[in-house]
């Protein structure tokens, strides 16, 4: 019942290549010039995007977040925080979300009025 039969072929001869293969080859030799020009497009459009903070500058947003407040008023992180939370109600309080965005403008304003930070 366990029998294998195997046939072995006694004139080897040398059998053509079809045609499609050298075309094949020339077809994934194209494709992988055109992955190499698109992987060389695409780092040099990486290194030309422009970060958000370069579009549009401190002094033109609207709201700041915690650090770009510190940045622009010269005041400490933690101070803002402290005045944020000494200050609850205020306009200058912008929350979106869990984040908290203080209103340029208007906490200009705040520091304009108050005497101590």
């Amino acid at each position: 019942m366990n029998q294998v039969n195997l046939y072995v072929e006694r004139n080897i001869t040398q059998k053509e290549v079809p045609a499609i293969v050298p075309l094949a080859y020339q077809a994934v030799g194209m494709l992988n010039q055109k992955i190499g020009e698109a992987q060389r497009i695409a780092q040099e459009f990486n290194k030309k995007q422009i970060t958000y903070e370069e579009r549009v500058p401190l002094w033109k947003r609207y709201a700041l977040s915690i650090q770009e407040a510190a940045k622009y008023f010269g005041i400490g992180e933690k101070r803002l925080y402290q005045i944020i939370a000494e200050h609850e109600e205020e306009d200058f309080i912008l929350e979106i979300g869990a984040h908290i965005k203080i209103k340029r403008e208007l906490f200009g304003q705040f520091l304009d009025k108050a005497t101590c930070v």
